[in-house]
């Protein structure tokens, strides 16, 4: 049960660091995309 409830929170925390990595992708992609192609 303890290593059960331990597994479900290092999952939370990957999950976690994906969302975050994911959005930190996009506001790089649209920064990079600013700075090579100005309007």
């Amino acid at each position: 049960m303890y290593s059960r409830d331990r597994q479900r929170r290092r999952a939370l925390v990957v999950f976690q660091l994906f969302v975050y990595g994911a959005m930190l992708a996009m506001f790089l992609i649209q920064l990079y995309m600013l700075i090579v192609r100005p309007w």
